[in-house]
């Protein structure tokens, strides 16, 4: 049989189609090239290390470059694409919106990496401590070898030291700008500045044991290289945070809501980080409803337990049992372990997805542990095929452990470990579709992850159970506190009164908790039970939906094919994958 030739209209809708890949391809690969930091690596050699640069311009023409990008996004009609196409557009509109505002809000908020951490204060927890020791940990993998490479180790040194200026640049700008440092943020800054160049330093120095062929004389230049770039510029971060004119200005107010222009800034952060139209004020009503389920939950499963007390005290008494207790990180790292071995036989009943990736937990740097409460998930990468949850040893020696399980299934499996995994193992998507990360997805669904853990039984003691509530009052808390804190006039000690009672953390961990919410990442907290009530709520219209046909394993293979993503594009790739 003879095929019929195409019409025109036919011909005329191929040629639109074929042009709108051709534009969505660009439009892909030109973000990409914006998180890679094209302008700087156009300029280093093969393999060399990109520092990234986080002077107002760079962010500016970020900026700039994000809103050329979005014109373009607005004219290519993106239902016409291919699946993996359009996710990764998606993926290329969501880093464009983002990027669009960080130079209105630079003395603000800026994020410094690109990736979604818009933060306050440039040496605080994320957008120094978090920066700082990813630089720390690709330089921990390398070493020079011949001329080429001592000169691009100098052009390392060089650009280190250009970022940590950077950092006290940006600090003396918001100073002149009415922007200063609270002053328990100051003090914490200058202990993390300080831990941070200690540990720079030493990672720089195993960079030169690992290089045999160095010779005496090219050992020297980089020494007083890391002098006059590394080292001074530390001391000079560290005397703007001395400065007696910054000091005498710092108060005891914080949040971003109290400087000219920050309350905008705030409800651009929480649109950023939820990808929801909710005011601070919303947010805040969610937390106190979500709170007092949470409360009567707790009282019901200490009924229960024949316990008479209150929560704080059920945990007290967990304290003293050795069974709850880890008193260094091997032990802690024991109770992440057990709740592995308890999952994994599980996972296959509920994602056709799964990494190929290995995972574990190892302790959080020293350097930053001051400045953490937990820690944090740290994704596989060359040199490091594992992904870790690094997690604060010194923290957790102080407490009782009965919500490491609810830790472990939000930081590893089912959580982060697979949803990162996810992205970056679908070698059908773009670099960019890869690598795209968002809040409001990757907090909700290790949030989401955690709570099915316990739809499917992992939570096996009452003891477990009461840590899972635990985990759900703590980031529930953070939905007030959040808001309250830089949207609703809300002082430290208010704050930190209420997560005395809703939190089950520690003073030191309260301390740290509030000014990372109210001087470091406002808003970004809110993601974890926002995020996760979204995934929760798409399952079940799903189910309601699609009724015996409803399969739970494909829900979440089409969840986390749209990782990374807004959660409104998410919710819309469900039902076009189920066909709800």
């Amino acid at each position: 049989m003879t095929a019929r030739p195409a019409t025109t209209d036919e011909r005329e809708d191929a040629d639109a189609a074929s042009a709108a890949e051709t534009e969505a391809r660009s439009i892909v690969d030109a973000a990409w090239r914006i998180v890679q930091g094209s302008d700087a690596a156009g300029e280093l050699g093969a393999g060399e290390i990109v520092i990234p640069d986080i002077g107002q311009e760079a962010i500016a023409r970020r900026a700039r470059a994000a809103r050329l990008l979005r014109e373009r996004i607005a004219s290519v009609d993106a239902a016409s694409l291919p699946a993996t196409l359009a996710l990764d557009l998606a993926a290329a509109a969501a880093m464009a919106e983002r990027w669009d505002v960080d130079d209105d809000v630079y003395w603000l908020v800026f994020d410094p990496m690109g990736i979604g951490f818009p933060s306050m204060f440039a040496p605080s927890a994320y957008a120094g401590g978090y920066l700082l020791n990813v630089v720390h940990e690709t330089l921990s993998r390398t070493s020079i070898d011949g001329d080429e490479g001592v000169a691009q180790h100098l052009r390392l040194l060089d650009g280190y030291g250009r970022l940590v200026r950077q950092l006290a640049e940006r600090t003396t700008g918001q100073a002149e700008r009415g922007i200063v440092m609270p002053s328990q943020q100051l003090a914490a800054a200058t202990a993390l500045v300080r831990g941070l160049h200690a540990t720079g330093r030493a990672v720089l120095r195993g960079v030169v044991d690992r290089s045999p062929s160095l010779t005496d004389d090219a050992a020297a230049v980089i020494e007083e290289r890391t002098a006059t770039a590394v080292d001074a510029a530390f001391e000079t971060l560290l005397a703007v945070l001395a400065d007696p004119d910054v000091v005498a200005r710092a108060s005891d107010r914080v949040g971003l809501g109290q400087y000219p222009g920050g309350r905008d800034a705030y409800e651009r952060v929480v649109r950023l980080h939820t990808t929801l139209d909710l005011t601070a004020e919303e947010v805040h009503a969610r937390g106190h409803e979500r709170m007092a389920r949470i409360v009567d939950d707790m009282r019901e499963l200490m009924v229960g337990e024949g316990f008479e007390g209150t929560p704080q005290e059920y945990l007290a008494a967990l304290a003293t049992d050795p069974a709850w207790r880890g008193d260094d990180a091997a032990s802690i790292a024991a109770h992440f372990e057990r709740a592995i071995e308890r999952l994994e036989p599980h996972l296959a009943a509920q994602f056709g997805r799964l990494p190929r990736a290995p995972y574990g937990v190892d302790a959080v740097p020293d350097a930053v542990a001051g400045s953490m409460t937990f820690g944090y998930y740290a994704p596989p990468q060359p040199g490091r095929e594992r992904g870790l949850y690094l997690f604060n040893a010194r923290n957790l020696a102080t407490t009782a452990l009965p919500h490491i399980p609810a830790l472990t299934y939000h930081e590893l499996m089912p959580g982060h470990h697979l949803a990162v995994t996810a992205q970056r193992e679908a070698t059908d998507r773009h670099s960019l579709g890869q690598h795209v990360a968002l809040s409001a997805y990757g907090e909700g669904w290790a949030e989401y992850a955690a709570r099915l853990a316990g739809e499917i039984g992992m939570y096996r003691t009452p003891q477990e159970r009461f840590g899972r509530l635990m985990m759900d009052a703590f980031l529930t808390s953070r939905l007030v506190v959040d808001t309250g804190l830089n949207a609703l006039g809300w002082d430290l000690e208010q704050a930190r009164a209420y997560m005395r009672e809703h939190a089950f953390l520690g003073d030191v961990e309260i301390d740290s908790e509030t000014l990372r919410y109210s001087c470091d990442i406002p808003g970004q907290a809110l993601a974890y039970k926002l995020g996760d009530d979204f995934l929760f709520d798409l399952r079940e219209r799903m189910r309601a939906a699609l009724g015996d046909t409803f399969d739970v394993v494909a829900f979440h293979d089409a969840v986390l094919g749209a990782a990374g993503l807004p959660l409104p594009f998410v919710a819309q790739h469900v039902a076009r994958e189920l066909g709800a």
